[in-house]
């Protein structure tokens, strides 16, 4: 299943309670800008935040602080497809990333590893 660009997305949760990348909101919103080639089969999901976010991640071996109103959703494991919902990988970027993979791009700051996602219409 595969959803349009456009279409509403909310992103949240995690292994903490209070996540921390998301500076005590339960989640943000957006809609899906474009998808992107993914690490594995599946394309990866590029979302425009409604507001930019500031948070902490590993960009490069390190942690970085950045703030930016683009997320990529990429799917944890090989096999996995998109659905309405679902729990993904979740990357900060800074700007619009490219429409390349995440080892051919330049990286924003990959944020948390179990995220919730719900897509809308």
């Amino acid at each position: 299943m595969k959803f349009n660009a456009g279409a509403s997305v909310v992103v949240g949760g995690g292994y903490d309670y209070e996540p921390q990348w998301l500076s005590g909101r339960p989640s943000v919103e957006g809609v899906i800008l474009k998808w992107i080639p993914g690490q594995n089969t599946e394309p990866a999901c590029v979302v425009l935040l409604a507001e930019p976010l500031t948070a902490e991640g590993a960009v490069g071996g390190h942690q970085e602080t950045l703030t930016g109103s683009h997320l990529v959703l990429e799917l944890r494991y090989e096999g996995q497809t998109w659905e309405r919902s679902g729990t993904v990988h979740v990357e900060l970027c800074p700007s619009e990333p490219e429409s390349l993979k995440w080892g051919e791009r330049h990286q924003g700051a990959w944020v948390e590893s179990h995220v919730t996602y719900s897509f809308g219409s």
